[in-house]
């Protein structure tokens, strides 16, 4: 057998400019160097781990070799084997036409899934029911009152089919017969195994009859195969350049194998990263096994993999030849990190490298590292952007960000904004949260809920939204269409119908509630003419999503997908620069319109569900805005990649390094049965690419206390470093303080304002309302800075999306409807068809609402007790009622002390003119009334101000009033209502009433002074628990604990 050509370079040393150099030297491969002809240069094959670690020597060579053009090497990533836990890296290159012309096509990843997730939803709708017991012989008992859960719909099963299509391809990489799963279930498993093991014999066992009928492969199978025809001929000796594979740990079966076959190719060589060639043989031993010994192999070292890789290349660690040498604060680091992350087992040997160790050495060692330790991620973020913009200040410096953590990267992105730069994050975006895959998800939401109103207001305001219009036209007539339809009853359910079929009818209906005296003032404000631009938003929004809206129940996938992209083309701007993401969408729905398997039907919500799920999985790689020397990389990426400043963030348990997580088929001994690695390998690989990281000239470590709120452990690669470093990790983390101090200066230039003081507006009298309502006047006492603010500053909430009835709206729904009743059967008793026609008004009034599943299941029938309580209170009634005034209106002019004149009016619910004489004033309230306290202190003042009012004329009752009395009807709740009459302890309704009207004319006497404010919430015991005003007063700022949370009694 011929020696293996093995090699190292040193953490220390930087990877590619080494490796270029030494090959160029002719120290890699005997006779080849710089000093060949350029065709000669170009023969050689060199394998690297990635795309960009193959640019990146590609920039290596061309900076190498000193002339004015040459021919590089023929560099080839080896493709995604490591990339994944699972995948195969190989790039098929020129491999496929010069080695294996007649491989079957692999076949697309996408059709793949799409018949995986077949598979699962054949066998998830086998099993309908709720598997309660399994038999020792595999057979289920099922409860048909339970469905069964698992895979329940096709986004699920896309879901489970990436877990399925991983363990497929992992057993094809590590060459394990999928007959092998069947006899796996022991004695000692729990039988619930046997539903996942039935499963995947289902699965598996019919997977490879579908790839011989489409005459396609598995893309792992086709790859194994282009290895194993390459490790042919490089055993034949058929290729006559150099074959070189760089920076791969030969993590799998058949990567190793390839990596074996070159190193013994007669011009082949393997250089391996970061081999520890220091490490002592006992450790060694350890993190390899023994189980002569009862030593089990360490899956979680650093050399981990590349002590199993040197096994399947036969070569002993003593004669691989290290390329290249790291300066020596830098080796020295090296060693130090060796020493801190040896086996367990090993660590005894601590004391001996501490006692050998000078600390001024080791000071040196680590004077280019620095420690942030931030309190959240936040603050990570935040400290690992400063640091990032700081190397910008030095010209040509650069900086690479590696993590493992997409919300810390994303977070560091965001942070870079602040001084209006990005940096390239290699593990992309996802095509679902790309504008154009956003408007794709908005555009299926709206089809999903028939156009709901919050759906429709999150398209329109989706900047790539174009309706055959212009941008700010679309803007201006969005802001229009969500003022007057999409915040009104008017659009409460589903529009779609309506836009599609009548949108003048939608549009007429919105215009009439505009005119409402309860209108919103902006809704008021809208012109003839800027409703119709509306019209002609709602015509086209009906044209262009035409495709989506005429699909109805459950479809195939391809019909879904026609209609959507047919919408995406109408509803979207045509731009002359196609974007990735549009051409990534465009390429995704020819995938998608390949016929799916017969039985996968959708309706819209699961088609928008299956559709996302997809989306999320399509990478998208385009940065345009990246600043040429920052660099955002994930583990993977890094690998063999240089930056003047490496910083590694995320550094705690469960980030860096990774939860150990097995796959969601398979347990650890059924991986261990069938020969596969454990869910550990992962842990050491990241170790592997920590202690690599670590090898670069100025570092920058850093880890959050908590995350998501939660403490976090620190990652054990620091606890280690720490534990051996001492003091001179200490000083590390002193360097690192420095970041942590910029960063939270950056948020406090300037000293913390105190809290505000209460504000206390002083608008000129001229401003001050001379008309109020009897409900404004409780806002007066109660609140006046929430007064000032709606009559003064104009400012009124807007009603909520899609026409929802909040507590006012629902109550003068029940209002309209009782008022209706009444005004129908004013006098005498009522008829005996009372309660049908009176919850026909109920449902009139609540038509909307009652196409709400829950509100039909659980108010109406509540509603159904208010129905029966009001009909009972009537008919006690009607005896001594002479008539009924109804929604009463009345106006009471009087003069203040300025010699202004002031208006008070008010709507009364209900005034029963009774035949003795006496007027009963009646207050509907779907809420909770109000305390009889609150209404005898005055800041329930409506029924008091009303009866003053009454005695006055002021609602024109022709009827002369001996005396009046007043109740609260309470509508609602578990018995359907209640009767709450306003009678106090020590005092006359009357008497009461008077002394309110007395002390308003004196309020409102006060408020026109020049000097009095309207302060908020002068009275905390009996203001309301909030407002929509409160943000505005600043309530949260200068409001003391518990002084606002009062109310009444």
């Amino acid at each position: 057998m011929p020696a293996a050509n093995v090699f190292t370079i040193a953490p220390g040393a930087p990877f590619l400019q080494t490796f270029a150099a030494a090959l160029l030297e002719g120290r890699v491969v005997d006779g080849y160097s710089s000093s060949l002809g350029p065709l000669e240069i170009a023969e050689a094959t060199i394998y690297v781990p990635t795309r960009r670690a193959a640019r990146a020597l590609a920039d290596e060579f061309s900076r190498a070799v000193n002339r004015p053009a040459i021919l590089l090497p023929r560099i080839l990533p080896l493709g995604a084997l490591e990339e994944t836990e699972t995948g195969l890296f190989f790039d098929e290159g020129t491999l496929e036409r010069t080695y294996e012309p007649g491989l079957p096509e692999a076949m697309g990843e996408i059709a793949r899934r799409m018949r995986l997730a077949g598979l699962i939803l054949t066998w998830a709708r086998a099993l309908s029911h709720a598997i309660v017991s399994v038999d020792a012989q595999g057979k289920y008992e099922c409860d048909s009152r339970e469905s069964f859960l698992v895979a329940a719909t096709a986004a699920d099963a896309w879901h489970l089919s990436g877990e399925l299509a991983n363990l497929i391809d992992e057993l094809i990489i590590e060459d394990v017969a999928w007959e092998r799963l069947d006899p796996l279930v022991l004695p000692e498993f729990d039988p619930y195994w046997r539903i996942t093991l039935n499963f995947l014999n289902i699965a598996i066992g019919q997977w490879p009859r579908i790839l011989a009928e489409s005459n396609l492969a598995d893309k792992a199978r086709r790859q194994v195969a282009l290895i194993e025809a390459q490790i042919r001929h490089l055993q034949d000796g058929t290729p006559s350049g150099p074959v070189i594979a760089t920076g791969s740990t030969g993590t799998n079966r058949a990567t190793a194998r390839l990596l074996a076959a070159i190193a013994r190719a007669p011009r082949g060589a393997v250089v391996l990263p970061g081999l520890d060639l220091d490490l002592d043989d006992r450790a060694w031993a350890m993190i390899a096994g023994d189980p002569g010994q009862n030593i089990e192999a360490s899956f979680t070292h650093p050399q981990a993999a590349l002590s199993r890789l040197l096994g399947v290349l036969q070569v002993n660690r003593e004669v691989v030849v290290s390329l290249g040498e790291a300066a020596p604060n830098l080796a020295m680091r090296g060693t130090f990190v060796s020493e801190a992350l040896r086996p367990a087992e090993s660590t005894s040997e601590w004391i001996a490298y501490r006692g050998s160790v000078d600390a001024d050495e080791l000071d040196a060692a680590l004077q280019g590292v620095s420690l942030i330790e931030a309190a959240d991620e936040r603050e990570e973020a935040l400290a690992l952007a400063v640091a990032m913009r700081h190397v910008l200040e030095t010209p040509c410096e650069t900086a690479a960000l590696v993590t493992p953590d997409r919300n810390l990267a994303r977070r560091v992105r965001a942070e870079f904004l602040r001084w209006g730069v990005d940096a390239e994050d290699s593990a992309g975006e996802p095509l679902s949260t790309s504008p154009i895959g956003a408007l794709a998800r908005l555009a299926i939401a709206c089809a999903a809920s028939k156009m709901a109103a919050p759906d429709l207001a999150a398209l329109l305001a989706h900047p790539l939204l174009r309706l055959g219009l212009s941008r700010e036209e679309i803007a201006r007539r969005a802001g229009l269409l969500e003022i007057g339809l999409l915040r009104s009853a008017s659009a409460a359910g589903c529009l779609a119908e309506r836009i599609a079929g009548e949108p003048s009818a939608l549009i007429a209906a919105a215009r009439e509630e505009a005119n409402s005296p309860f209108a919103h003032p902006a809704k008021k404000r809208i012109s003839p003419e800027e409703w119709e631009d509306l019209h002609d938003l709602l015509v086209r929004l009906g044209a262009q999503f035409a495709p989506l809206l005429n699909l109805r129940g459950k479809l195939t996938l391809d019909r879904w997908v026609a209609a959507h992209r047919d919408t995406i083309a109408a509803i979207a701007g045509s731009e002359d620069d196609r974007s990735e993401g549009e051409e990534a969408l465009d390429a995704l729905f020819d995938e998608l319109m390949q016929p799916p398997p017969d039985h996968m039907t959708f309706d819209a919500e699961s088609y928008g569900l299956f559709f996302a799920a997809v989306a999320r999985e399509i990478i998208l790689r385009d940065a345009p805005r990246a600043h040429p020397r920052l660099q955002i990389l994930g583990l993977i990426e890094a690998r063999l990649i240089d930056a003047d400043v490496m910083l590694l963030g995320g550094l705690d348990e469960t980030v860096w390094p990774p939860q150990a997580r097995t796959d969601a088929f398979l347990n650890r001994p059924m991986r261990a049965a069938l020969g596969l690695t454990p869910p550990e390998r992962k842990l050491g690989q990241t170790a592997h690419d920590f202690a690599q990281a670590m090898g670069k000239g100025k570092m920058i470590l850093s880890r959050a206390r908590k995350r998501d709120g939660a403490p976090v452990v620190t990652s054990r690669f620091l606890q280690r470093l720490a534990a051996l470093g001492g003091e001179a990790w200490q000083a590390c983390r002193q360097r690192g303080d420095y970041y942590l101090r910029l960063a939270r200066a950056i948020d406090q230039s300037a000293p913390v304002a105190p809290p505000s003081d209460r504000p206390l507006p002083k608008p000129p009298v001229e401003l001050r309302p001379k008309r109020l309502s009897v409900t404004q006047i409780e806002t007066l006492r109660r609140d006046p800075y929430a007064l000032y603010a709606e009559k003064i500053l104009r400012l009124k909430e807007l009603d909520p999306l899609g026409g929802a009835l909040g507590v006012g709206e629902f109550g003068g729904a029940i209002h309209a409807a009782l008022a209706r009743f009444a005004d129908g059967h004013p006098v005498g008793p009522l008829p005996p068809d009372a309660r049908e026609k009176l919850r026909a008004l109920f449902r009139e009034v609540l038509t909307v609402q009652l196409q709400d599943a829950d509100f039909a299941a659980l108010k109406w029938p509540r509603l159904e007790k208010t129905i029966d309580f009001y009909l009972g209170f009537e008919a006690r009634r009607r005896d001594k009622i002479k008539t009924i005034k109804t929604e009463a209106e009345g106006e009471l002019d009087f003069g203040l002390a300025d010699g202004s004149d002031f208006k008070l009016t008010a709507r009364a619910d209900r005034i029963e003119l009774n035949g003795d004489g006496t007027v009963t004033l009646v207050d509907y309230k779907t809420g909770t009334p109000p305390g009889l306290k609150e209404v005898e202190v005055g800041f329930a003042p409506q029924l008091t101000l009303e009866a003053a009012m009454a005695t006055r004329d002021a609602f024109n009752l022709g009827w002369h009033i001996n005396t009046i009395d007043a109740l609260y009807l309470k509508l609602g709740g578990t018995r359907g209502g209640e009767e709450k009459p306003v009678d106090f302890a020590k005092a006359n309704f009357m008497d009461v009433a008077e002394d309110q009207y007395r002390g308003l004319i004196a309020l409102l006497n006060q408020f026109r002074d020049p000097v009095t404010a309207y302060p908020p919430r002068p009275f905390p015991k009996f203001a309301k628990r909030t407002n929509a005003y409160d943000h505005l007063a600043r309530v949260q700022e200068w409001g003391r604990g518990g002084e606002d949370e009062g109310s009444g009694e």
